[in-house]
């Protein structure tokens, strides 16, 4: 099995498009990508015949269909959004396009027309608060959450209509730590009702119960990702990710320049189990479909470090290191044929 990767350079014009074997892990470059402006977040549909590219500094959303043996991207339209992106997200079943809007401090959602093309205005743009960083629906499909860094220091609850795309405000609208943890980027647990958000201003990662029902969630527990001593004034948490079995979770330390292990209890719970040097300011890491190889890209290396993962224990053990481009922010997979 093979498959595409695709890095966001932000200080670069362009993808880089490589391939991973994941039988062996073996990690080698393709082509470079040009885009003739500085990519950002990526969103990609369940077939992986679509693809979507947040142009921040040019406030725009690039749609492309991607050939799934060698990988290229053909372009087909362009939309202008009100703001720069950091985050966009397909809904469950790839008809809409939701995207949170940190310095505009909205949500927005574009309708996905049979050709991979966005509704040229957005069916909704919705006002939360600033600092709005990322967004994404439930397994149902009937819920999304956008958590907001400090300020305002808060998840938005939304409930999502696929039938239409519309959000409106769940009940109550926000949960807020009791302390400014910032919440950033969050997932789901694979099987079971929780819900796990990585927070930057906190150097933490929060564990939530998700009541299926309601789509409303209640905090149990905030766990740091930093070593006992290390200052977490020198850090800021980005990325989090959690394997298939729900079983390991990690989350990427800015600063302390570490992947952090936690293993997953029965209940949810959080313990921290391990630290794995990785790349400098490690803003996006993730595994690959396979659960078997773990990537990590550094916004300031301007490199990418690939990981055998230890699918017991979640241990990573480092294989290889390549450069990819000028500040690497984004990861992307798609099935190769």
């Amino acid at each position: 099995m093979s498959y595409h990767v695709y890095i966001s350079n932000s200080g670069s014009n362009f993808l880089s498009h490589l391939v991973l074997n994941a039988d062996t892990g073996q990690l080698d470059a393709r082509d470079n990508i040009d885009l003739g402006e500085a990519p950002g977040a990526i969103a990609t549909d369940a077939a992986g015949k679509r693809m979507w590219i947040c142009l921040r500094a040019n406030k725009q959303f690039a749609s492309f269909d991607i050939d799934p043996v060698s990988g290229s991207l053909s372009a087909t339209g362009r939309v202008t959004v009100p703001d720069g992106s950091p985050y966009i997200r397909t809904d469950n079943t790839d008809r809409f396009l939701l995207a949170s809007y940190y310095g505009a401090g909205h949500v927005s959602v574009h309708a996905i027309a049979a050709d991979g093309t966005l509704s040229v205005d957005p069916l909704q743009w919705i006002p939360t608060d600033t600092h709005a960083h990322s967004i994404q629906t439930d397994r149902s499909n009937r819920f999304a959450f956008v958590p907001h860094t400090n300020p305002p220091n808060a998840i938005y609850q939304f409930c999502f209509d696929a039938t239409n795309g519309a959000l409106t405000a769940n009940e109550p609208a926000t949960i807020q730590p009791s302390t400014p943890e910032g919440p950033r980027h969050f997932v789901f647990h694979p099987t079971k009702d929780l819900f796990y958000s990585v927070n930057e201003n906190g150097s933490t990662v929060s564990a939530h119960h998700f009541d299926p029902d309601s789509g409303t969630l209640s905090g149990f527990q905030v766990i740091s990702t930093l070593p006992e001593g290390f200052d977490p004034e020198e850090n800021t948490t980005a990325e989090i990710t959690i394997s298939a079995d729900g079983q390991h979770l990690y989350a990427s330390n800015r600063g302390h320049d570490t992947l952090a292990l936690f293993d997953v209890a029965e209940d949810g719970s959080l313990s921290l189990k391990a630290h794995y040097d990785t790349e400098a300011t490690p803003r996006f890491f993730y595994l690959d479909p396979t659960g078997k190889w773990m990537l990590s890209v550094g916004q300031d290396s301007g490199r990418m470090s690939v990981y055998a993962v230890d699918q017991a224990t979640g241990a990573l053990a480092p294989t290889q290191r390549l450069d990819v481009g000028d500040a690497p922010l984004w990861i992307e997979f798609v099935n190769a044929e």
